[in-house]
């Protein structure tokens, strides 16, 4: 179950640090739209920027939070309870016979 629920967090944490990421890029490109690297106030069309940039933002994170609990319900559906076949060869001399 360890291994299990340690193969859940790291999946988890490559989906955040995909959202994440993805966000950061945005900002890096099309932040000066909304005024994200200005020193004092905004004009008009930064501000509008700046709450469509929000909500698009919030839209972003609330869908890769929704995919993350999906994969885990997705997780706990199909459990660990797969069957698990051991195969043993032997590969020394042959015997005589």
């Amino acid at each position: 179950m360890k291994n299990y629920d340690k193969l859940i967090s790291q999946i988890e944490k490559r989906i955040k640090t995909t959202m994440i990421g993805s966000l950061a890029k945005m900002e890096d490109n099309f932040g000066h739209l909304w005024g994200h690297f200005k020193d004092g106030p905004l004009t008009k069309q930064e501000e509008e920027f700046e709450d469509l940039w929000d909500f698009t933002r919030n839209q972003i994170l609330n869908q890769g939070n929704a995919q993350i609990r999906n994969l885990r319900e997705d997780f706990m559906k199909y459990g660990t309870d797969t069957v698990r076949h051991t195969y043993s060869y032997n590969f020394g001399k042959p015997k005589n016979t």
